[in-house]
C-alpha cells in the first residue's frame, strides 16, 4: 500500500512539473512573439514610409522645376556703378589729407585749387535683376536699377559677364531696356498676357535677392492694385504677390505656371527692410505698350495736357453743381501748357475726351497719355454748372513738369485773427507771408494754428495753408471767411480752396 502511494505521489509531481514546464514554454513563446511584433513595428518606423502622392502633385512639382529650368538662363544679374565726384574732398577724412589744413595754419602754405576733373571719385555700387526678352540681347529691367549708372555689368546664368548699355528708360513706369551683345543668340523668356491673370494663380519669381543670383521663389497672385504709393513714388496697376521678393529682385521676372513673364518685380512693402509677404510687379502688358518706344526712341512719347487733377467726391458734386460723381477735377493748370492754351481752367471738371466718358482721374491720365502729341482733342468740361466743349492740342509729356499757374495777386487786408473749428486764421501780412513762404500780395486768410483735438485737424487743414475759397465763395478778408464758415454745415460737407507750399489744392470734408 505504501509503495502504491509513493508511485501515485511521484506520478502526480511529474504531471505537475510537466504542467509548469508547458506553462513556462507557452509564456516564453508568447513573449518572443510579442517582442518580434515590437521589433517589426520599430523596424517599420525606422524605414522610409511609402507615401501615396497624387499624380497632380507630381505634375505641379514638375511644372515649377520646368519653369525654373527654362527661364533661369534668361534671367540676369545687373551690377551698376555710379561715380560720384567729391565736391569738398578736403573735409572728408577718408578721401582728403588730414594735414592739408595743418600746413596753411602754421606755415602759410596756400592750398592748391584742384581741377574738378582731378577731384577724387567715390564709387556707389548697386545690384538688381533683369530678364532677356529677345534673342538679340534686349534686357528688360527697372528704371531705378540703372538710374544714374556710369557702368553696367550683366552677368548671365552661366557666370559670363557682359557690358550693358541703356538704350531706353522711362521713370514713370519704372522700366528700362539694356542691350548686351554676343556672337551667339541669347536665351530669352516669352512674354505672357497680364490681363489674363487671376487672384490665386501661381506666381514664380526669379532674381538676385541680396546678390544671391538665380534664386527661385513661388507664391500666388495676391491682388491687383490700381494705384500705390511706395517710398514717395506712385505706381499704377500693380500686381501684388506673396512670392518672396527682396532687394536685388528688382527688375527680375514674375512668371506664370507656363513660364511666361507676366510682370517685372519692382517694389516691396517691407516695414522691417526685408520681405514681409507683400511684393509688387509692373504688369507685362504695361511694358509691352512702351517697349517699341524704349528700344527705338530711347524714351516713351506721351500726350500731355499739363494739369493737376484730383478725384471728384460728393462734396465737390454739390459745390460744382455736377450731375453726378463723375470726371476729374482740375486742381491746377501748368503755365504755358496745352491745357492753358486750350482754355482749361482751375475748377473745371473734365467729363469727356474725344467722345470717351471720363470716369475718374486715372481714366483721364490713361486716355491722354496714349494719345499722340500734337493731336487736337475735344475736351468736355463742366464749368459753373454748365458743360463747355474745348479744342485742345495735346503737347508731349516732359520729363519734369512746370509750375502750376498762380492766380493774380490781390491787395493786402489788415483785419485781426479769427478762430473756427479749432483753427486760427489771419489775413496775409508781410510778417505772415515771410513766415510761411507766401506771396505777400496774395489775398485770403492763412491758418496760423490748428488744435489737433478739434475738428479742423480732422478736416485736413494745416498751419501755413492759405485759404482762398470756402464752398466756391472767394475769400479775401476775415469777414468773408467768417460769413462763409457761418453757413457751413459739416453734415452737408465743406470744400476749401487752398494753397499749400505754393501749390493749389481742394480739400473736402463731410460728417
Amino acid at each position: 500500500m505504501e509503495n502504491n502511494e509513493k508511485k501515485h505521489y511521484r506520478l502526480l509531481m511529474g504531471l505537475l512539473f510537466l504542467l509548469v514546464g508547458l506553462l513556462v514554454f507557452w509564456g516564453a513563446s508568447n513573449q518572443r512573439g510579442f517582442n518580434s511584433q515590437l521589433r517589426l513595428i520599430a523596424d517599420r518606423n525606422s524605414l522610409p514610409k511609402k507615401i501615396d502622392v497624387l499624380k497632380e502633385v507630381y505634375n505641379l512639382q514638375d511644372s515649377f522645376a520646368n519653369v525654373a529650368e527654362a527661364v533661369k538662363p534668361a534671367t540676369v544679374n545687373i551690377s551698376v556703378v555710379q561715380l560720384l565726384k567729391l565736391q569738398n574732398p578736403y573735409n572728408n577724412f577718408y578721401f582728403g589729407d588730414p594735414f592739408e589744413d595743418f600746413f596753411p595754419e602754421f606755415f602759410g602754405t596756400p592750398r592748391k585749387n584742384v581741377p574738378r576733373e582731378n577731384m577724387p571719385q567715390r564709387k556707389m555700387e548697386g545690384t538688381g535683376s533683369g530678364v532677356i526678352i529677345d534673342p538679340k540681347g534686349y534686357v528688360l529691367t527697372n528704371y531705378h536699377v540703372i538710374e544714374g549708372a556710369d557702368e553696367i555689368k550683366v552677368t548671365l546664368s552661366d557666370g559670363k559677364t557682359l557690358s550693358g548699355k541703356v538704350i531706353g528708360k522711362d521713370s514713370r513706369t519704372d522700366l528700362s531696356v539694356i542691350k548686351i551683345s554676343s556672337n551667339n543668340e541669347f536665351s530669352y523668356a516669352p512674354l505672357g498676357n497680364s490681363d489674363n491673370i487671376r487672384i490665386g494663380d501661381w506666381a514664380i519669381a526669379i532674381g538676385s535677392p541680396f546678390g544671391l543670383e538665380q534664386t527661385v521663389t513661388v507664391g500666388i497672385i495676391s491682388a491687383k492694385r490700381q494705384s500705390l504709393n511706395i517710398e514717395g513714388k506712385t505706381y499704377r496697376e500693380m500686381i501684388q504677390t506673396d512670392a518672396s521678393i527682396n532687394r536685388g529682385n528688382s527688375g527680375g521676372p514674375l512668371l506664370n505656371i507656363k513660364g511666361e513673364v507676366i510682370g517685372i518685380n519692382t517694389a516691396i512693402y517691407a516695414p522691417t527692410g526685408v520681405f514681409a509677404g507683400i511684393g509688387f510687379a509692373v504688369p507685362i502688358n504695361k511694358a509691352k505698350e512702351i517697349l517699341d518706344d524704349l528700344i527705338h526712341k530711347g524714351k516713351v512719347v506721351r500726350g500731355w495736357l499739363g494739369i493737376e487733377i484730383t478725384p471728384v467726391n460728393d462734396v465737390m458734386v454739390k459745390n460744382f453743381n455736377l450731375p453726378e460723381k463723375f470726371g476729374a477735377l482740375v486742381n491746377g493748370v501748368i503755365e504755358g501748357s496745352a491745357a492753358e492754351k486750350g482754355g482749361i481752367k482751375r475748377g473745371d471738371v473734365i467729363v469727356e475726351v474725344d467722345g470717351i466718358k471720363i470716369k475718374d482721374q486715372l481714366a483721364l491720365q490713361d486716355i491722354v497719355s496714349k494719345t499722340e502729341p500734337g493731336k487736337v482733342v475735344k475736351v468736355a468740361v463742366i464749368r459753373n454748372g454748365r458743360q463747355t466743349m474745348l479744342n485742345v492740342k495735346l503737347g508731349e509729356m516732359p520729363n519734369e513738369t512746370g509750375e502750376v499757374k498762380k492766380e493774380q495777386p490781390k491787395s493786402e487786408q489788415k483785419e485781426t485773427s479769427i478762430k473756427w473749428m479749432g483753427m486760427e486764421v489771419m489775413p496775409v501780412s508781410e510778417n505772415i507771408a515771410q513766415q510761411y513762404g507766401i506771396d505777400n500780395q496774395e489775398k485770403g486768410v492763412v491758418v496760423i494754428s490748428v488744435d489737433p483735438a478739434i475738428k479742423a485737424d480732422d478736416i485736413g487743414l494745416a498751419e501755413g495753408d492759405l485759404i482762398k475759397g470756402v464752398n466756391q465763395q472767394a475769400i479775401t478778408t476775415i469777414i468773408e471767411f467768417k460769413n462763409a464758415t457761418d453757413r457751413v454745415k459739416l453734415s452737408s460737407g465743406v470744400m476749401f480752396d487752398i494753397v499749400r507750399q505754393g501749390k493749389p489744392l481742394y480739400i473736402t470734408y463731410s460728417e
